[in-house]
């Protein structure tokens, strides 16, 4: 469109006058309505104003259609060429329609003969199948009617195999096509029912003997029917589904209180309603005992049920892990599997646990004879023995080379947890007796300690309760838990038992009753452990484990009450050998001392004191050959004292000949102090020993001594701390040349280990071997004591 046609198209749009009708919801209704009320104009004024508008549109059309005068001819020109070609496009569609119709005439006769032919070949095709179907289950009826079924003896079982699997075949041909409706076969339908009824019960009455008699080929042979069947899954699941609901059964009459209480009154041992009696209760013990012996009976009964029913079924999955179809040689225990099966074994103990804590869940929470749950609570070892034996025997019988036992670990814990409800009763009411006996023996505070009697009957308290269930491992364990946990609350009261204060470490005196107190109180304590270690090696592994750390806190408790006055004994036995530095060892005309010097006098005196006062009130004896945590301190003490004892001879710097001899004769009065007083000097062992060495090792010679068998006998600081008795006065010993006293320096190696010692001793050396080298026997002595400093003695 031009300048000129645009500027119209804008004009006309923005003339008040035409505005109205532009609207896209124009109603003329409306606008004249509108416009001759508003309007002072009358109808013909506003009329003759409309007509001149339409002649002002009419003259703007002429002008603009003769201003696209050429485009509008162009345009009628393509619409006649359009209309010419659609006339032929129609006589084309018209030509090849009279075509098709020809064609239709032409192939519609041959193609109803060909339809009419198929027809005809599917008809016969179906009924060649249908009587194919039908003369081969004729064969297959003809052949399973000349098999003898009717003969009831093992013999028959290979024909009603094969009468399985004619008719597994016959159902099969029926499955491929539907013959219902033949008279032939409707016929043969009243003779099949009864052969099928009478193959299956012919199996089921193989299976079930097979099984009583646990024969392999009896089994098999019954397997294969119902394998030729197709039923083999579901006979075998029928099969363990009823061994479960008989043991159910058993189980559940095993544990019934009223036929327990109906089958006691019968024997006469129930009291009966019309007697005032409501069945055993707490006040008719002899009700109750003989519902327990009529309980125990029962489930003895029942279990031993439930083992041969396990081996049976345990039988049935080794046969079926070992037969093949012997014409597809398909694994009957695959083919359980590929049906989604269980196996036996799975499935039988599945159902089997779960019945099994259905019953005991039922029994646990009480009756109308609250007796029963009473008796199973309180004689829970004999159920627990029960099912142990059970679990052994069935190890046992089903352990063979290549074949899955009767019973997994797994199926050994659910079996063992359908009895839980009565075990938890049982290790409560055990802890309870276990923590009421320990808080009655050791009350704690400072009350008076246990007597004899009281102590024993805690002790056989935890005999009894380990020597009633001794016959089941699990359940021993579980008893030894809970005397662990009694013992622990018995060291807890019993160290609160323990008196405090100074008096229990003051030695020297008479015995105090502070000490006496824990004495006493480790002896019991001693007597405890010792009661409860003597019986460790007759209990399962599991079970002395669990009371090993229990008995080591008793133990502690026990040692800790004492060790004030053993720590303070053997502090004096120190003091008084510390004294042997202040005595001269080292003038060579020194007088000769009868007997032993005042200091070793005072220490034979102190631990005689030691024996007297202290030692002899231990019960066992210090001195008895029997194990004792006061055996244990006096050994331990004893090796102290000779220990220290050797440590300190061996720093004592000069040491003359007759040094030598007055310190050999202090060595022999400490080792018959320690014998008479303490314990036999050859029980203590290594420091008895390295006394022993000492002794005859400061009489050798120099070069005696280096190549000495007795220096190995003794530990390399004390040799070395003699030799500096031979070495000239230049070669310092290490604690005065660090300026240590002969105890600090005692204190500072029983915080250091040999081989800082021996490094001390080594710088020692070494500092002073230039000062020292000139001096006469250093070099007989300074070379082996470098050598030894350095770990060697060769």
């Amino acid at each position: 469109m031009g300048k000129g046609g645009q500027k119209t198209e804008q004009s006309i749009a923005s003339d008040p006058m035409f505005a109205p009708f532009l609207g896209e919801h124009f109603d003329a209704m409306e606008y004249a309505s509108t416009s001759l009320s508003s309007s002072s104009a009358t109808a013909q004024a506003k009329t003759a104003q409309l007509q001149q508008g339409l002649n002002i549109l009419d003259d703007r059309i002429r002008a603009e259609v003769q201003l696209r005068q050429q485009d509008l001819l162009q345009q009628a020109e393509c619409l006649r060429e359009a209309q010419k070609f659609m006339q032929g496009m129609n006589l084309s569609v018209d030509t090849l329609h009279a075509a098709m119709q020809r064609v239709r005439s032409e192939v519609l006769q041959p193609y109803g003969t060909i339809r009419m032919q198929t027809t005809q070949m599917s008809n016969l095709h179906r009924t060649t199948d249908m009587l194919r179907h039908v003369l081969h289950r004729l064969k297959l009826i003809a052949k399973l009617k000349a098999l003898d079924l009717d003969v009831e003896d093992k013999n028959a079982i290979p024909d009603a195999a094969k009468a399985a699997r004619l008719l597994t075949d016959i159902a099969a041909v029926s499955q491929e096509m539907d013959l219902s409706g033949l008279a032939l076969v409707e016929a043969d339908a009243e003779y099949l029912e009864p052969v099928s009824q009478k193959v299956q019960s012919r199996a089921k009455k193989a299976l079930r003997e097979g099984m009583a008699l646990l024969s392999q080929a009896d089994v098999g042979s019954a397997l294969q029917i119902f394998f030729n069947l197709q039923t083999l899954p579901e006979a075998v699941r029928e099969l363990v589904e009823g061994y479960v609901s008989k043991m159910e059964k058993l189980v559940s009459n095993a544990l019934d209180a009223r036929r327990l209480t109906s089958a006691g009154a019968a024997a006469g041992g129930f009291l009966s309603a019309r007697d005032g009696g409501h069945g055993p209760g707490p006040g008719n013990v002899g009700s109750t005992a003989k519902l327990a012996e009529l309980l125990w009976q029962n489930l003895t009964e029942a279990f031993d049920a439930l083992h041969s029913a396990a081996v049976a079924v345990w039988h049935l999955q080794r046969v079926l892990a070992k037969k093949r179809d012997p014409l597809s040689h398909t694994l009957f225990l695959d083919a359980l599997e590929s049906a989604g099966a269980d196996t036996p074994l799975e499935h039988f103990w599945e159902l089997m646990t779960e019945a099994l804590r259905r019953a005991f869940a039922e029994a646990a929470a009480g009756g109308r004879v609250g007796a029963l749950k009473e008796v199973m609570t309180a004689q829970y070892t004999r159920l627990a023995q029960l099912t142990e034996d059970l679990i052994a025997r069935l190890v046992q019988d089903t352990e063979v080379k290549g074949v899955v036992p009767g019973l997994t670990e797994d199926e050994a814990e659910g079996l063992t947890a359908a009895i839980s409800p009565f075990q938890q009763a049982y290790l409560g009411a055990c802890l309870a007796r276990m923590s009421d006996a320990a808080t009655a023996a050791f009350p704690g505070g400072s009350r008076a300690l246990p007597t004899s009697a009281e102590l024993q009957k805690f002790i056989g308290r935890m005999h009894e309760e380990l020597k009633s269930a001794g016959g089941s491992v699990r359940l021993a364990s579980q008893v030894a838990s809970c005397i662990s946990k009694a013992l622990q609350l018995l060291a807890e009261k019993a160290e609160y038992m323990a008196a405090t204060g100074p008096d229990v470490r003051q030695v020297g005196g008479a015995c105090t009753s502070a000490q006496l107190r824990n004495i006493t109180l480790c002896s019991q304590l001693n007597e405890v452990h010792r009661s409860l270690m003597n019986l460790l090696p007759r209990l399962p592994a599991q079970a002395a484990a669990n009371l090993r750390v229990p008995l080591e806190a008793v133990q502690s408790v026990a040692v800790e009450a004492v060790m004030p006055v053993f720590r303070a004994a053997v502090d004096t036995a120190e003091q008084h050998v510390l004294r042997m530095h202040s005595q001269d060892f080292g003038t060579a005309d020194a007088p000769s001392v009868a007997g032993a010097s005042p200091y070793m006098a005072d220490l034979v005196r102190h631990i005689s004191h030691c024996r007297v006062e202290y030692l002899s009130k231990f019960s066992p004896s210090v001195s008895s050959p029997s194990a004792s945590f006061a055996g244990a301190l006096v050994e331990r003490m004893a090796g102290r004292i000779l220990v220290f004892f050797v440590r300190h001879a061996s720093l004592l710097r000069p040491l003359s000949q007759a040094g030598k001899v007055q310190l050999a004769k202090d060595m022999a009065e400490l080792e018959s102090a320690v014998a008479d007083n303490l314990l036999p000097v050859d029980a203590i062992g290594a420091p008895h020993r390295v006394l022993r060495a000492f002794r005859p090792l400061i009489f050798l010679s120099t070069p005696e001594l280096a190549s000495s068998l007795l220096v190995s006998a003794l530990p390399p600081s004390m040799v070395l701390h003699h030799m500096y008795s031979r070495a000239p006065a230049a070669l310092q010993s290490p604690h005065a040349r660090s300026g240590f006293t002969p105890a600090q320096y005692s204190m500072w190696l029983d915080q250091h280990s040999m081989e800082e010692a021996l490094r001390f001793i080594r710088s020692a050396l070494e500092a002073c071997a230039s000062a020292a080298e000139k001096e006469p026997g250093f070099s007989d002595v300074y070379p082996f004591m470098l050598r030894l400093s350095k770990g060697s003695s060769h």
